[in-house]
């Protein structure tokens, strides 16, 4: 089973593309003769589109959640629901995942949806207690298997297969192929679709030599040679790293987000928000970062600590050298830092360009304490904003909305008179909170 011509033209004006891409159209194809499928493609090649078209044509107008799709992280839970909205399919989507509140969870499945997109723990918690059918679920997508595996998630994902007693098609996606897939998925003769060499990239690596002592310096140096516009992803190896690097950067006065495990749900969301509109230009993250979050194409990738793992050192670069096929990735390094032997060679040491001092980002995001669940909507806040005859539309950029706030990218120029108009002003009739998000 297939999706039709015209339900395909369909998602594909709902996305914005022209066509699909090889590795979506052979997706689905081989899910129409096969029940199970291992896609192996990496990150930032259009996978999520590809298992979703797959499983759109089995989802039936009957009750209970028909297709399951697990993956490791909140952020690529949140991820997975934006593009299936963007697609407009009509069936009820329901999210499950840790910092979420349970009860909001357990009231959506009250009238259960069609399709349920989840991280492992939460899904075997709804399980647990019954706030789920699992005997309704046919279809099973196990989205970023490897990194599931590597954040520790095998138990859970053995509870949830093993409950999953009318399974009738699995698909099983990764980035790498040096995975074993284990016995409790029942994956048998899955048909296997290898698109890891897909996509031509034309990746730049290069070094910065430093002493250990000057290597937060360097990165200053580095950060200051970005032109207006361009964008740089740090990785490092541990979240005290990133608290350090920030704790420098707050001297400088640079505008950065900051990305971890540590930091709660509500927080990790804020900070991602503010890299994608554009109101920092640096983000500083652990390794969770290398894969399964929205962020926007890459001008730099910088290794502030060199990961022991060639499998990570690979996904970190991938977060650049996507839809453009180019990127630059940059190791900076003291003479502590041995090059890991997965590098065959020196990499080419890089020569900046005398450094300026960064000049502030273009944008600033307004939080409004109001969102989806207040039946406020992007069209509301745009229409409140440009009540203010200061405010033009190329003063609002990207509007990110969520049940029950709002994050607004505001020209740096006009948010403080903006905050100043519109305090005590009403949205719907409503009266949110509007401030400078921190």
């Amino acid at each position: 089973m297939i999706l039709s011509k015209q339900a395909q033209q369909d998602i594909l004006k709902n996305l914005g593309f022209t066509e699909f891409n090889n590795m979506q159209i052979s997706t689905m194809e081989a899910a129409n003769i096969n029940d199970n499928l291992l896609l192996l493609a990496p990150t930032g090649s259009g996978k999520t589109v590809a298992y979703l078209l797959s499983i759109l044509p089995r989802v039936r107008k009957k009750e209970g959640v028909q297709a399951l799709i697990l993956v490791p992280t909140r952020e690529l839970v949140l991820q997975v629901e934006s593009v299936l909205k963007q697609m407009k399919t009509g069936w009820k989507i329901n999210v499950a995942y840790g910092g979420h509140p349970f009860s909001v969870e357990r009231k959506n499945f009250s009238h259960p949806p069609g399709i349920l997109i989840g991280t492992p723990g939460r899904v075997q918690d709804h399980m647990e207690r019954e706030t789920i059918d699992a005997s309704c679920i046919e279809q099973v997508v196990f989205d970023e298997f490897d990194k599931s595996l590597e954040l520790g998630f095998s138990k859970q994902m053995e509870f949830i297969r093993r409950a999953l007693v009318n399974i009738k098609r699995q698909l099983l996606v990764s980035a790498t192929q040096r995975i074993e897939v284990p016995e409790y998925l029942k994956l048998k003769n899955p048909t296997t679709l290898d698109f890891g060499e897909e996509k031509s990239i034309d990746l730049t690596l290069k070094q910065m030599l430093v002493s250990k002592e000057e290597k937060p310096e360097g990165l200053i140096q580095l950060i200051n040679t970005l032109e207006d516009g361009e964008n740089a992803l740090v990785f490092v190896n541990h979240r005290d790293a990133c608290d350090r690097i920030s704790e420098y950067l707050n001297i400088f006065k640079i505008s950065y987000s900051i990305f971890h495990g540590g930091l709660e749900q509500d927080q990790r969301e804020l900070e991602l928000t503010k890299f994608r509109n554009g109101s920092s230009r640096i983000l500083i993250a652990t390794d969770i970062a290398s894969r399964g979050i929205d962020i926007p194409d890459l001008d730099y990738v910088i290794h502030y600590q060199i990961p022991p793992q060639e499998t990570v050192f690979t996904h970190r670069n991938g977060r650049t050298a996507r839809m453009k096929a180019t990127g630059t990735a940059v190791i900076i390094r003291s003479q502590l830092d041995k090059l890991p032997n997965y590098l065959s060679e020196e990499p080419e040491n890089i020569e900046l360009p005398e450094a300026k001092e960064l000049s502030p980002t273009p944008w600033v995001t307004i939080y409004v304490g109001k969102g989806k669940k207040d039946k406020v909507n992007k069209v509301d806040i745009v229409g409140f904003f440009l009540q203010f005859d200061f405010m033009a539309k190329d003063d609002i950029g990207l509007i990110e909305m969520k049940d029950y706030a709002a994050y607004i990218a505001v020209k740096r120029d006009k948010y403080q008179q903006l905050l100043k108009a519109s305090k005590d002003k009403k949205i719907k009739n409503k009266k949110p909170k509007i401030a400078l998000a921190r």
